[in-house]
């Protein structure tokens, strides 16, 4: 999941456990090249799971959308496949924002902006 790419306000637990993943991913590619080693960060995707939560979800995406970019992504050759793009990529930027920057962004992004 796009989760583990920053650390998220209110993701404590689910951010954590997808940065793991993410680390886990890029060492096994690192250490095993001979197996194909891929790495699926979807941004959010309309579920009953989605339904549920009670926070802003942007560019959220349709099944058949994520299921078009999932095997879209395995029928190429790179090492992560995430989508929606626009939103990923977005995601992607916040990896390389000096930390000062970035912790005051994400508190905007908080339901409890305390410090």
């Amino acid at each position: 999941s796009v989760a583990g790419y920053r650390g998220l306000p209110n993701g404590q637990p689910y951010s954590a456990t997808k940065a793991a993943v993410i680390n886990l991913a890029e060492t096994l590619r690192l250490e095993h090249p001979e197996l194909d080693v891929r790495l699926i960060s979807p941004g959010f995707v309309r579920t009953p799971l989605t339904d549920k939560n009670d926070f802003d979800m942007p560019m959220m995406i349709e099944p058949d959308v994520a299921a078009k970019a999932l095997a879209d992504g395995l029928l190429a050759s790179g090492f992560e496949i995430h989508f929606p793009k626009k939103f990923t990529f977005l995601l992607k930027l916040l990896r390389v924002l000096p930390n000062a920057v970035y912790f005051k962004l994400a508190k905007s992004f908080s339901k409890d902006q305390g410090s």
